[in-house]
């Protein structure tokens, strides 16, 4: 009898856990829709972060293995819930090229070999060109400090540098970061051209968030000297009336 009980109240226990697991992986959407290598990074980046978040990020590995048979259902339940999530991210024309595949691994390892492209030149070339050529128009400070970002990152991703010395990535990225301050500089509007001479005038060169600091503070400088003349004429007419009344 005693052992009739204990058996009844492990399976209670793999049901309720099994359950509990079930509804943690619900997994909220990727919020960047897969089209092809354009996007990859940013989907690949965002769907890790989500997996990871829900501890669903070992079904992407070719490496992970079945567990016993008491947590089995479990495992397939989770690796299927993953797949769908997988499938449901990404737009019809490369969903269909991966949607036959049988785990969420062969599905993640076939889009990453795919759309990667880590040794794509032609990704490369056209990152490196954006960045030259990038210029702020109509975006705010933040927008265009962010979408430079984003083309570094995707550069570093496309054209990965391989350290031979754990020091060596800073080094480089301590190197390569006054050229981005330059690009950053350089494409922005001409409002802000006083205050970039000043900072190129600097005997060191600070950070690229210290050079977005700087003109942020200056974008708000404009805005208060742009905003100040209509609250004059504001205050003036609002007395003029005052005094019209009275």
């Amino acid at each position: 009898m005693q052992r009739m009980l204990a058996q009844l109240m492990e399976q209670a226990q793999v049901k309720s856990s099994s359950s509990a697991e079930i509804q943690k992986s619900v997994l909220e959407p990727n919020p960047v829709k897969l089209t092809g290598p354009d996007d990859y990074f940013s989907w690949a980046r965002n769907a890790s972060l989500i997996l990871e978040a829900h501890g669903l990020h070992k079904y992407l590995n070719e490496d992970e293995k079945k567990p016993g048979e008491v947590m089995q259902e479990q495992w397939e339940q989770n690796q299927k819930r993953v797949m769908v999530w997988l499938l449901g991210s990404m737009e019809k024309t490369v969903r269909e090229q991966v949607e036959s595949f049988q785990t969420a691994a062969e599905v993640w390892t076939s889009i990453e070999k795919q759309f990667s492209g880590k040794s794509n030149k032609m990704q490369v070339s056209r990152i490196l060109h954006e960045m030259w050529h990038f210029r702020q128009d109509q975006k705010s400070v933040t927008e265009y400090a962010g979408e430079l970002k984003k083309l570094y990152r995707d550069l570093e991703f496309f054209r990965p540098f391989k350290p031979h010395d754990p020091r060596d990535l800073t080094l480089l990225r301590e190197w390569f970061e006054p050229l981005l301050v330059q690009v950053f500089l350089e494409g922005l509007n001409p409002e802000f051209k006083l205050r970039s001479q000043m900072i190129q005038a600097s005997p060191d060169w600070p950070t690229l968030d210290e050079t977005i600091a700087s003109i942020l503070e200056e974008e708000t400088r404009l805005a208060n000297q742009e905003a100040m003349p209509q609250m004059h004429g504001d205050n003036r007419a609002a007395l003029t009336d005052t005094q019209s009344s009275m």
